[in-house]
């Protein structure tokens, strides 16, 4: 918990740490080494993963992941290409690749060019489409290899290809993001080792006696204040805990000079940072609530944990200032002492007042 607040309260320092993956990309929200995304494909006959990882303009990665399937007697699969290209090329052209977990059979050799097309294909569609604007964006476009027409939703919250959904014209969802994330260091394996998770996966079993605390009473950090009982500990000058159960943070994110001439870029860039997962804690996409007005935002998720067991509830309140900045409460509760005390900490939430 403590080791993504960090990274939450790290996040503004890439806004100068960017560029932009892809060739001849126009993009309104750059892209960030380390970034990566994962989307569940249902073109195959078992469900499986497909990710994307971008480290630089001319190095990436594809993985994908399928478990072991029982009724239909097939393995677990987990294939990874590491791979450049060249960056000056205005077309797609491999310059060299390291391919790990392939047995080396057909099977294996066709997900491998499964991989090659996904990368291939979803580069040159974003090539060819322009989204300079902060809205999401739904086009109807033609592929082969999903059946024909489609619709394709373009988000400037997905990296790299900015791919949120490819569906059928139906409405039968073929591709859709289940997480997003960025790597902590170069030793995080969140890329390589993540293998879904399709729903809210249960917390550990957590105590949390509520006792009869005193009356709660303004806690002003900044410009920020909230009410707090007695049962919330100050760790450091911005940070408070609840036992071992709850972490609230208030803090603020400066708005760098060159964002000075366009506060909706940064402000979505602080949407994408904000959202994602890191040292293997997963966002899962899904669960996904975001609103925003007048530049003040509400963003709620459901983080996982799968190596700890653990999963948490992270509620985001972002309130531009009149500096340009943005005052950022971050309240991340266990999922099973959230669930236990809702109208509790929503109570927190909601007490949220901002001064200037």
């Amino acid at each position: 918990m403590k080791k993504r607040l960090c990274f939450v309260l790290l996040a503004s320092l890439l806004l100068s740490v960017s560029a932009s993956a892809i060739p001849l990309v126009k993009r309104y929200t750059p892209d960030y080494s380390g970034e990566f995304v994962y989307y569940r494909d249902n073109s195959f006959k078992t469900p499986s993963l497909v990710g994307v990882i971008y480290y630089n303009e001319a190095t990436y990665g594809a993985r994908y992941y399928c478990p072991a399937d029982k009724a239909a007697k097939t393995p677990e699969r987990d294939i990874s290409i590491y791979f450049t290209i060249d960056a000056e090329n205005n077309s797609i052209e491999l310059t060299g690749e390291n391919i790990i977990g392939s047995d080396g059979s057909q099977d294996d050799a066709d997900i491998v060019n499964y991989l090659h097309d996904f990368f291939y294909e979803f580069a040159e569609r974003r090539q060819k489409f322009d989204m300079m604007s902060p809205d999401p964006v739904t086009i109807t476009d033609e592929y082969a290899q999903f059946g024909g027409d489609v619709k394709i939703t373009y988000n400037n919250l997905i990296p790299i290809f900015n791919l949120e959904k490819l569906s059928t014209l139906d409405g039968t969802d073929i591709l859709t993001v289940e997480t997003v994330g960025i790597l902590s260091d170069s030793a995080d394996p969140a890329f390589s080792i993540y293998k879904g998770m399709q729903g809210i996966p249960k917390d550990k079993p957590r105590k949390f006696s509520k006792k009869a605390f005193a009356k709660a009473k303004p806690v002003t950090v900044g410009r920020q204040t909230v009410s707090l009982d007695d049962g919330w500990q100050q760790a450091t000058e911005n940070m408070y805990l609840l036992g071992d159960s709850a972490l609230l943070t208030l803090t603020e994110i400066a708005r760098p000079d060159n964002f000075k001439d366009s506060p909706d870029q940064f402000l979505e860039i602080l949407l994408r940072k904000l959202g994602e997962g890191s040292s293997t804690s997963y966002t899962l996409w899904p669960q996904r609530k975001c609103t925003v007005k007048d530049y003040s935002v509400k963003l709620d998720s459901v983080f996982w944990e799968p190596t700890e067991g653990n999963v948490t509830r992270d509620f985001k309140r972002l309130t531009r200032l009149s500096d340009g900045s943005y005052a950022l409460l971050v309240l991340t509760v266990f999922d099973g002492v959230y669930g236990k005390k809702k109208s509790y900490f929503d109570d927190i939430i909601g007490s949220l007042s901002i001064g200037e």
